[in-house]
C-alpha cells in the first residue's frame, strides 16, 4: 500500500515537471509579446510625431514663402529698402520668442530687402510737405489729402482762366475790327490789282489790231497808262492810310490792356474812413478830388479787423484830400462805423490815371493853362497831341475858324473825328467840374465825434 503510494506521488510529480516548464514557456512568450507590443507602439508614436513634425516644418517652409514673396512685393511697390530688424525695444531669439529686452546675448532675428517703415514715413511726411498738405498716418490719408489740394488748386486755376477768357474776349473783339479793316484793304487792293490786270490785257488786245489803228491805240495806251499811274498812286495812299489806321488801332488795343492793368480786384479796400459821426449819419473818407471822386459815389464800408460789410454810404461833399460821405445804412447799430474802416466799390479805382487832350476853346474861370494844371494836380497827364495812347477829351467851346469870322462846330473839326474813329471817351468840360475846385472847404465843416 505504501509503495503503491510512492508510486503515485512519483507519477504526479513527473506529471508536474513539464506542466511547470510549459508555464514558464508560456509565461516568457507573453511577456516577449508584450514588450513588443509596447516597442511597436513607442514607435509608431515616434513615426506619428516625426509625421507632424515634418508637415508643421512644410506648412512652416510654406508661410515663411508666402511672408518672404510679401515682404518682397511690398518693397518692389514702396521701395525704401532696407534690413528690418523689428520693433524698438524688442528683440526677437532663435526660438521664434518675443522678448522686450536689450540682452546683447540674445540673437535678434533680422530681415534684410524688406520695406522700412520709418524711410516709409519720412518719405510720407516729405511728400505732404513737398505737396503743401499736413502730414497723415497712413497712405490712403495721405492721397485723400493730396488730390483735395490738387482739387483745390484746379478750381483756383478755373477761376484765373474765366478772367483769363475775359480779357482774352475783348482782346479778340479789338483784334477782329483791326482784321475787319485788314481786309477792306486787302480787298481795296485785289480790285485795283483786277483793273490793273484787266488794262494789261486790253492793252495787249490793241497791239493786235490792225495796222491803221496802231497811231489810235497807241494814244490809247498813252492815256491808259496815265490813268493807271494815278490809279496805283491812289491805291498807294489807300494802302498806306489804312496801314497808319491798322497802326493807330492797334496802339489803342496796347493803350487799353495797359489801362486795365491800373483797376483795382474786385473787393479791394479803395479808401479809409478817417472820422465817423454816428449822431449825424456822416463821415469822411481819405478820397477826394485829386482821386477823380464824383459825388455821388456809393461805397461799401467794411470793417478793417474782421473784413465784413458794416454799412454803405454815398458821397456828398468833395475836398483836395477827403470827402465827405452820408452814411445810407448800418447794419448793427451796436457796431457803428468807426475811423479805421475801409470803404470800397468794384467799379472805381483810385490808382488809375489819365491821358487827357483838351479840344476847343476854354475860357473863364478855366482857361486852358489853368486847366492843365488842375488836372495834373489830380494825377493825370495832360497832353499836347491826340493819339491812341488819350483815354479822354474834355471837350471846350466851338473853335475861331482860320479867317477869324466866325467859330467852326468843334464836332467838325478833324481832331473830334479822329477821337470818334479811336473810339476814345469824351466829356464836356461840366462832367468834370466838380474835380476843379481851387481848394479845400473851410475846416469848420470837419464831423465832430
Amino acid at each position: 500500500m505504501h509503495d503503491h503510494a510512492v508510486k503515485l506521488d512519483r507519477e504526479r510529480g513527473a506529471s508536474r515537471v513539464p506542466m511547470l516548464a510549459f508555464l514558464a514557456t508560456l509565461v516568457l512568450f507573453i511577456g516577449s509579446a508584450f514588450l513588443a507590443y509596447l516597442q511597436w507602439k513607442e514607435k509608431k508614436n515616434a513615426l506619428t510625431i516625426r509625421d507632424r513634425a515634418i508637415a508643421e516644418r512644410v506648412a512652416a517652409q510654406t508661410d515663411d514663402e508666402i511672408v518672404r514673396h510679401y515682404v518682397e512685393d511690398l518693397a518692389k511697390a514702396l521701395g525704401e529698402v532696407g534690413t528690418y530688424k523689428g520693433r524698438d525695444g524688442w528683440s526677437y531669439d532663435v526660438n521664434g520668442r518675443k522678448v522686450r529686452s536689450t540682452d546683447p546675448d540674445i540673437a535678434d532675428i533680422q530681415i534684410d530687402n524688406a520695406v522700412l517703415p520709418t524711410r516709409v514715413r519720412e518719405a510720407m511726411d516729405g511728400f505732404a510737405d513737398r505737396a503743401g498738405v499736413p502730414s497723415r498716418a497712413d497712405l490712403s490719408g495721405l492721397f485723400a489729402a493730396v488730390l483735395q489740394r490738387i482739387d483745390q488748386v484746379k478750381s483756383e486755376a478755373d477761376t484765373a482762366n474765366s478772367h483769363e477768357a475775359s480779357l482774352n474776349t475783348e482782346i479778340k473783339n479789338l483784334r477782329d475790327a483791326v482784321q475787319t479793316v485788314t481786309n477792306n484793304a486787302q480787298r481795296s487792293e485785289r480790285d485795283l490789282n483786277a483793273q490793273l490786270r484787266q488794262k494789261d490785257d486790253d492793252y495787249v488786245s490793241d497791239l493786235a489790231e490792225k495796222d491803221q489803228r496802231i497811231q489810235a491805240a497807241n494814244a490809247q495806251v498813252a492815256r491808259i497808262s496815265e490813268q493807271m499811274a494815278d490809279q496805283a498812286a491812289n491805291h498807294e495812299r489807300v494802302v498806306a492810310g489804312l496801314r497808319k489806321e491798322i497802326e493807330t488801332l492797334q496802339a489803342r488795343i496796347e493803350a487799353a490792356a495797359n489801362k486795365t492793368r491800373l483797376v483795382n480786384p474786385k473787393q479791394a479796400p479803395d479808401g479809409m474812413v478817417l472820422e465817423a459821426s454816428e449822431a449825424a449819419g456822416l463821415a469822411w473818407i481819405n478820397l477826394g478830388r485829386r482821386d477823380m471822386l464824383p459825388v455821388g459815389t456809393p461805397f461799401e464800408i467794411v470793417s478793417q479787423s474782421t473784413g465784413t460789410v458794416k454799412g454803405s454810404g454815398v458821397v456828398t461833399r468833395l475836398e483836395q484830400t477827403r470827402a465827405m460821405l452820408r452814411v445810407t445804412s448800418v447794419k448793427d447799430r451796436f457796431d457803428p462805423i468807426q475811423p479805421g474802416d475801409q470803404v470800397r466799390n468794384d467799379l472805381y479805382s483810385p490808382e488809375m490815371s489819365h491821358n487827357i487832350y483838351l479840344l476847343g476853346r476854354f475860357g473863364a474861370p478855366f482857361p486852358r493853362p489853368l486847366l492843365k494844371t488842375l488836372l495834373e494836380e489830380l494825377g493825370n497827364h495832360v497832353v499836347d497831341e491826340l493819339s491812341p495812347s488819350v483815354d479822354l477829351v474834355l471837350v471846350g467851346s466851338d473853335i475861331i475858324n482860320e479867317d477869324g469870322s466866325g467859330f467852326t462846330n468843334i464836332e467838325e473839326t478833324a481832331e473830334y473825328k479822329r477821337a470818334e474813329f479811336l473810339r476814345i471817351e469824351m466829356a464836356p468840360l461840366s462832367r468834370v467840374r466838380q474835380f476843379l475846385k481851387l481848394g479845400d472847404e473851410p475846416a469848420s465843416s470837419t464831423v465832430s465825434r
